[in-house]
């Protein structure tokens, strides 16, 4: 009988570990299982959360002729754009699809749906099935050497492997801020938000990365004419994106941070910050006493408009430093591994929004737009610490920690903090009943906890599940960045290669020929012979 795999979520991570195991598929090995059974919630298979239908004005923060779901398939996107531009062109009239340019994600969602449905016919011209079902998976249970998957319709359908492939999840409501109608729990669709939010209404956005931005712009484009207010702990800001392309490192290596952690044991953090220097002086082609030190985290802008005015000049030109961190995409997991634990829980609290600000760049079009929008005065930003409350009507009330500062009353409250890190804050079924029968635990440093290198998860009692493996944001504590598409490619690949190699183990281990067991006396000879 045909053994089944069932992967749980049908994004782009998904996407890229089904093209890599239909690369590696031969049907002439009958260990490998011919039946994929592809579950996503959602009405379209491919996009995920992060790339679904939404405003044109969600733009890619990689260049379209960079970005792609496929190991051995660059400009995969840009090529795609060119030769079905029929199909996209209606959607969205206004887009070039230069290479340097940065799409819209609802366009780049439009490409994975359709590479989607193409990977599906080869997958079936190699004797591959893959059975896409419409449904959220509630439940997963181990039933002797098989799964029974359970869905919200009622569907229970049998696995021999389990692939959690769920994207991002959103946070679980705990509180009464988090209850209230007046609260959003994130702001997309981007496109719904003048549904949901009164055209004239004060709004407050807490979180300043990516989907603040996408929300700061989907409100304004929308119509919206009230004050937004966003409010960021850390004070952090993205950077603007330069118009540097990729690079080869020298020193930020895989096999630079093996020598290093074998002559060091477990690096700190300033070890791998010698790294950065190091590739940044060799980029840039400067002395390594030009590159500042680093010492500590670079400090929060003091006024957000100065600083995008600053970060948008420097953006017409190549930022080295941009391009090292880039760089860090092939090997951040083996960066965040040699790190002693203690290192990791300082990164955390320390270098961590810092880090995401420079890291994860916009590009130069958004950055001008939340410009012109903090110079309207319709737009204004709060750095420091506060507090989330509501206040007798149930309207949202923000609470500066300085006691100085006066609390602000809103009419709507939009939450663009991202998905949870901390497993048991998610809002999935699935994932609290895992947790709480021990099938999975926590990672400390977020997600659940995966071994590394076959990305099996590990349950109550610290052993490996040999056909249940995790992938993504799920596992951000094992891998800590898992929110860039290149790299949760690359995890699908590696993924799809160590479960064929542990496939074709079990198989010769099952098929080799099994020895007679040596009689009594028999042994009792061989053993006299020694």
């Amino acid at each position: 009988m045909d053994k089944v795999i069932a992967l749980v979520g049908g994004g782009a991570t998904a996407l890229a570990f089904t093209y890599t195991y239909m690369q590696e598929y031969d049907a002439a090995e009958a260990q490998l299982p011919g039946t994929i059974y592809l579950f996503e919630k959602r009405p379209w298979f491919g996009p995920g959360a992060a790339y679904g239908p939404d405003a044109a004005s969600n733009l890619l923060n990689t260049k379209t002729g960079f970005i792609t779901p496929f190991h051995d398939r660059p400009g995969d996107f840009h090529a795609w754009l060119c030769a079905r531009e029929a199909i996209w062109r209606p959607h969205f009239p206004h887009f070039e699809p230069d290479p340097h340019s940065y799409a819209p994600r609802p366009l780049f969602g439009m490409y994975l749906q359709d590479r989607m449905a193409w990977l599906i016919r080869e997958a079936l011209a190699k004797g591959i099935r893959i059975v896409q079902v419409h449904a959220e998976v509630k439940d997963v249970v181990q039933m002797g050497h098989s799964h029974v998957v359970k869905t919200d319709c009622s569907l229970m359908l049998k696995a021999d492997q389990v692939f959690l492939t769920c994207g991002t999840l959103p946070e679980r409501k705990q509180d009464a801020v988090a209850l209230s109608p007046r609260v959003l729990a994130h702001p997309y669709p981007v496109s719904a938000l003048q549904g949901k939010v009164p055209s004239a209404a004060r709004v407050a956005i807490v979180g300043a990365r990516l989907s603040c931005i996408d929300a700061v712009i989907g409100l304004i484009e929308g119509g919206h004419t009230g004050h937004i207010a966003i409010y960021s702990r850390s004070g952090h800001f993205p950077s603007v994106r330069g118009t540097q392309g990729r690079i080869v490192t020298r020193h930020l290596t895989a096999d630079n941070v093996e020598a290093l952690a074998r002559r060091k044991g477990a690096l700190k953090v300033t070890d791998l910050v010698d790294l950065v220097r190091q590739e940044i002086a060799h980029v840039s082609q400067i002395d390594l006493d030009a590159v500042p030190l680093m010492d500590a985290p670079p400090a929060p802008p003091e006024c957000l408009a100065q600083y995008l005015r600053s970060e948008i000049a420097a953006a017409r030109r190549d930022r080295p430093w941009q391009a090292v961190l880039y760089s860090t995409n092939a090997i951040v997991d083996r960066l965040w591994q040699a790190l002693e634990d203690g290192e990791r829980s300082l990164f955390m609290r320390a270098y961590l929004s810092a880090f995401m600000a420079y890291r994860v760049s916009i590009p130069s079009e958004n950055a001008q737009k939340i410009l012109a929008c903090l110079e309207s005065g319709q737009l204004s930003f709060h750095a420091g610490d506060f507090t989330l409350g509501l206040d007798g009507d149930g309207r949202p009330v923000m609470t500066p920690a300085d006691a100085a500062r006066s609390p602000r009353r809103y009419d709507q409250l939009i939450k663009a903090t991202g998905s949870p890190r901390a497993l048991d804050a998610v809002d999935s079924d699935l994932i609290a009943q895992l947790l709480r029968r021990g099938e999975i635990i926590s990672h400390s440093m977020g997600g659940l906890q995966v071994d590394p290198l076959s990305y099996e998860v590990i349950d109550a009692s610290g052993r490996r599940n040999p056909s249940v493996r995790a992938l993504g944001e799920l596992t951000n504590g094992t891998f800590f960045f898992t929110s860039a598409l290149d790299i949760n490619a690359r995890h699908a690949r590696n993924c799809a290669l160590a479960f064929k190699q542990r496939q074709l183990r079990q198989h010769l281990l099952a098929s080799a020929p099994r020895q007679r067991p040596l009689e009594a006396s028999e042994g009792l000879r061989e053993a006299s012979a020694l």
